[in-house]
């Protein structure tokens, strides 16, 4: 079966952007990696393993960890002059599902807006055609996500059963002219965008013959999508589910009051997993993240089963505590040995200001230092002892206050004095070179997935993430929020790139992950826009292997270089998973083996 051909390349998921790459790839010598580097358990895909190049034809970035460049200025509005001016750009207008829209989707809207000061309680429609016609929508601003965003979100808002082609759409902020009264410039104020949508037939796999449906097991109940890698998977996913939740409850001291519920989605969102009353978790097979099934399912298990613990406690110590009962962030590994090396890198962020401000804290050193330094409260003073220290918080002016006021409460010391006994305990941990490589290029690879995020999938990026009601969509019978993805060439190559990176970090294999992750930055840094956005001689390669599986019928979800031989796991026939060899012969990638 052939895949779906891409729409032209999207930089954001509103369709309304029409932005056409033109790739410079490389067609000379062939790139031959530094070192072998293991795949990342994954959802029933392996790749034959790779043989060492001995004479690398590229030389390797230096050990330290890939700078990324300095964040883009906003763009000033035509009216800048006056801080009262509110304005829209076409950058915010964002439709869901994401990518391409095919006539018969229920078309959500997120609508941004530039400003001086808060917009929150503005009120903004949505038109058909013309300022003034058919209302598709109508709302105002209010604060979402984990950032805070100001933002007015319509959900299923537009049925576009029937339509076909342009569509133009007119967002207007405050139509009646009730709340802008000092906007000096109210022609800004309107925008009109024209979405395309393309033919029911022409969506992408799975989606036609995609449903929601539900499995349940002694622990748990589980939504997922027919014709996916979860649904091909799910024998494997329950099993591991039942095991992991029988771990948390032993750790934790509690039992599950009732099943838990598991919403298994078929896109990345985030770094893979969000916990409320149904737990999200992302299963497929080109996870980018890196994403280990068997941790994300203790750490967000915990977030439910640690609510019988304590109904009030700081940010800090909820995510520390799913990073400790999980045995690691993203990975088991020895908190103690972790943040030791994280202070030996200069990464360590003070606990008070990590309570104050978690979210926004460098992700990784923000669980990272929860995690270890509930491991410290616990070897210090023993699981009893902490338990009933969780448990004990109350209301404060700052989740540092509420930290400081239960630890001087159960501990007789403040926060101050216990952080300065544990920081002297890691200084004195012996320092371990790989512990400290591992840690940083962890740090770069996870900030790279995020910078990626940003730029070419922005409904992924965790503190934005699209994560409509999951019971309302399987009412509807929706399922593209949730299967639909950015996956031009483009993406697919970069997501490849950071699949293979995760694996070599997981080997210990640094030179070839920080090899990986400079050639993704190098591409991220062009802004992905123009025909050298690709000029990277690595990156090139990725996109060239991509381009030429596609163009026998397949998408790729694992790629691994090896001079002029690639191995790439790759799907046909959804979700069956193919392995396939490719060679570089005259510049060109050619299928040799299937």
């Amino acid at each position: 079966m052939k895949p779906h051909r891409h729409p032209p390349f999207l930089l954001l998921p509103s369709a309304f952007i029409l932005l056409s790459l033109a790739c410079a790839v490389l067609t000379g010598p062939y790139l031959a990696p530094p070192a072998t580097a293991t795949l990342l358990p994954s959802p029933t895909a392996t790749l034959p393993a790779s043989t060492v190049n001995p004479n690398p034809s590229t030389s390797l970035p230096s050990t330290s960890s890939p700078r990324l460049p300095s964040p883009t200025a906003p763009p000033q509005s035509p009216a800048a002059n006056s801080l009262a001016d509110v304005w829209l750009e076409p950058s915010d207008i964002i439709t869901h599902p994401d990518a391409a829209l095919y006539s018969g989707d229920q078309v959500s809207f997120e609508v941004l807006a530039h400003s001086y000061k808060s917009v929150d309680g503005l009120p903004v429609t949505i038109y058909r055609e013309t300022l003034g016609g058919e209302i598709i929508a109508k709302g105002q601003y209010e604060q979402s996500g984990l950032a805070g965003r100001e933002q007015a979100t319509f959900y299923w808002a537009w049925d576009t059963a029937g339509l076909v082609g342009p569509q133009p759409i007119v967002v207007a902020l405050d139509p009646a002219h009730e709340v802008l009264n000092d906007d000096p410039d109210l022609t800004n104020n309107v925008i009109t965008v024209t979405l395309q949508l393309l033919p029911a037939n022409d969506r992408p796999q799975p989606e036609p013959e995609a449903g929601w449906t539900s499995d349940e097991t002694d622990c748990c109940v589980f939504y997922y999508i027919t014709h996916t890698a979860a649904e091909r998977d799910l024998a494997r996913i329950e099993s591991t589910a039942d095991h992991e939740l029988r771990a948390v409850e032993e750790r934790l001291g509690v039992r599950q009051r009732k099943k838990l519920r598991f919403t298994l989605l078929s896109r990345l969102l985030g770094h893979g997993g969000f916990a409320s009353e149904t737990i999200s978790i992302t299963y497929i097979d080109r996870d980018y993240a890196g994403g280990d099934l068997p941790q994300v399912f203790r750490h967000e298990a915990t977030h439910i089963l640690d609510r019988q613990l304590a109904d009030l406690r700081p940010t800090l110590l909820t995510e520390g505590l799913a990073v400790y009962t999980a045995g690691g962030h993203f990975k088991v590994e020895n908190l103690e040995a972790r943040a030791a090396a994280l202070v030996a890198l200069g990464r360590y962020i003070s606990l008070a200001q990590l309570a104050d401000d978690f979210y926004p804290s460098q992700h990784e050193t923000g669980y990272l230092e929860g995690g270890a330094f509930i491991d410290y409260l616990v070897k210090t003073y023993g699981w009893d002892a902490f338990k009933t220290f969780y448990g004990s918080f109350r209301q404060a002016p700052s989740d540092s206050a509420m930290l400081d006021g239960a630890l001087q409460l159960n501990f007789g010391k403040n926060l101050a004095a216990i952080e300065s006994d544990w920081l002297a305990r890691l200084r004195a941990v012996p320092t371990d070179a790989a512990q400290i490589a591992d840690l940083r290029d962890s740090v770069a690879f996870y900030d790279t997935v995020r910078r990626y995020q940003q730029l070419m999938d922005p409904s992924a990026f965790y503190a934005d993430a699209w994560l409509p009601d999951t019971e309302q969509m399987r009412e509807r019978g929706i399922v593209a929020d949730y299967v639909r993805h950015p996956d031009a060439p483009e993406n697919v190559a970069l997501e490849t790139m950071l699949v293979e990176a995760s694996g070599a970090i997981a080997a210990g294999d640094f030179a070839r992950a920080e090899w990986l992750i400079a050639s993704v930055n190098a591409v991220l840094g062009t802004g992905v826009t123009g025909a050298n956005a690709f000029a990277d001689p690595l990156a090139a390669q990725y996109l060239a292997v991509v381009q030429s599986a596609e163009a026998e019928g397949y998408e790729p979800q694992h790629i691994s270089l090896n001079g002029p031989i690639a191995h790439v796991a790759a799907i046909g026939d959804w979700p069956t998973i193919a392995q396939l060899t490719f060679t570089q012969s005259g510049g060109e990638w050619q299928l040799s083996s299937n």
